[in-house]
């Protein structure tokens, strides 16, 4: 399969942006909306308890992949800094010390999960009579984990060449076959929870084996060759270097989500049951301004290595206008057709109530996450990785946690609960702001010594 990558240090900028952008929305989209259709299939050929076992399983899912996942967007950093400097060999290394790091830190989750999942669980205060089901999925999901993260950074590897389209023709085959396996083993098999997780690992094994193929066929920067496939000292310490602080950063949001969710799962079956609906919605609005930050990252990733400053201030300004205004659209639009969305997961008037509580609140303000969203890329891409940990801890951690903690009793209701979402992503934005600004002045600064 030929494709044009896309030229992200020369040309224009919105357009070259756009055309980047939107093949890594169009995946996100399909990811989000294939999670959703395992929600889908379990509420109508299953049952409440099935979509809430599931849901149950979201923000721990989540929080235990970012134990890890922030070293594949630092694998793309790193490969594409050096696809901007047009070092060749150097990206080539980088690229096969990424694969190696994507199939440990796959095996490492797996191990994890398989030991200590139950407990897990019971830490977020899963009610009882979904445990079990909750604990099913959770094993049979990481039982998959080392194809999943080497499948996510050889999308990274792609990604970062400029090729965001393979990985979305891949991400829509492996997505239908999710769909198909789904009514298989649960229609079919009535395998419920235990169906949906085995069809989700089979199709990420499919996306895998066409994304390896791809980097294996790939003649230019991110060929691999096994000489390449080893940890080397530079290119690990560096990827670790980026990686590290992401990581710690993102895990520390999803303890303070993970803090939330437990106070939600605290309140009852139902308030699970639609805390999981929509989080499957809001997924949708959030991951279109993620992907189209996400390539704003790759952009200036790539302009960093071909010290081009000025590119990089139009890159950002451009960016951060396209991105809060899709994700502003997508809101409103989510939140018009709530009525109907809500309705392919249920028909329970209590459900509809409080999931709709949420997903206005959550849909309404998401701009604000993807505005931090597209700061977070722009000051990792510059060499700030660091930033990434501390606004991790004082706004995905503390902000959320003392918010569930000690404000949220005053009115315990859904949407009083999550106003610390949009709340901790707006003092990110703040920190995130100021440290893009030093950035840019100081490294730009450097050129001139």
């Amino acid at each position: 399969m030929k494709v044009n990558k896309t030229q992200l240090t020369t040309g224009p900028i919105f357009k070259n942006l756009v055309l980047f952008s939107l093949p890594l929305v169009m995946i996100n989209i399909l990811q989000t909306l294939f999670h959703t259709a395992d929600t889908a299939v379990l509420g109508i050929l299953a049952g409440d308890a099935d979509v809430a076992a599931v849901g149950a399983c979201g923000s721990l899912i989540s929080m235990l992949v970012c134990l890890v996942s922030g070293y594949s967007s630092a694998a793309n950093v790193v490969i594409s800094r050096r696809i901007g400097a047009e070092d060749k060999e150097g990206s080539r290394r980088a690229t096969g010390d990424a694969l190696v790091l994507g199939l440990l830190s796959g095996v490492l989750l797996m191990l994890i999960v398989l030991v200590f999942s139950k407990q897990f669980l019971i830490m977020t205060n899963c009610q009882p009579e979904i445990l079990d089901k909750a604990d099913t999925y959770m094993k049979i999901y990481f039982l998959g984990m080392p194809i999943t993260m080497l499948y996510n950074f050889s999308a990274s590897i792609l990604r970062a060449s400029g090729d965001s389209v393979r990985p979305m023709v891949y991400m829509i085959i492996s997505g239908i076959a999710n769909v198909g396996l789904n009514f298989v083993f649960v229609g079919v098999f009535n395998m419920t929870v235990a169906g949906v997780a085995i069809a989700t690992v089979l199709s990420n094994a499919i996306a895998l084996s066409l994304a390896l193929i791809a980097i294996l066929r790939d003649g230019e920067y991110c060929k691999v060759e096994k000489k390449n496939l080893r940890l080397r000292k530079q290119e690990t310490l560096e990827i670790i270097g980026i990686g590290l602080p992401s990581c710690i950063g993102g895990l520390s949001f999803y303890f303070g989500e993970t803090v939330v969710v437990s106070s939600v799962n605290s309140i009852s079956v139902d308030a699970m049951t639609a805390n999981a609906i929509s989080a499957q919605l809001d997924r949708l609005n959030y991951t279109v301004g993620a992907s189209i930050a996400s390539a704003i990252g790759v952009m200036i990733s790539q302009n960093f290595g071909a010290l081009n400053f000025s590119r990089i201030k139009k890159t950002m300004n451009i960016g951060m206008l396209y991105c809060t205004a899709i994700s502003m659209l997508i809101g409103v639009l989510v939140v018009a057709f709530s009525d109907f969305l809500i309705g392919i997961f249920t028909d329970s008037e209590a459900i509809i109530s409080l999931t709709k509580g949420r997903l206005i609140l959550i849909c309404l303000t998401n701009f604000i996450t993807c505005s931090m969203e597209v700061l977070l890329n722009a000051v990792r891409s510059l060499n700030r990785p660091k930033s990434v940990l501390v606004v991790g801890i004082v706004c995905g951690f503390l902000i959320r946690s003392i918010w569930a903690w000690f404000v949220w009793p005053i009115s315990k209701t859904l949407p009083f609960l999550f106003i610390c979402f949009p709340l901790s992503t707006f003092v990110g934005c703040i920190i995130y702001y100021f440290i893009y600004r030093s950035a840019t002045k100081k490294e730009a600064e450097k050129l001139t010594i």
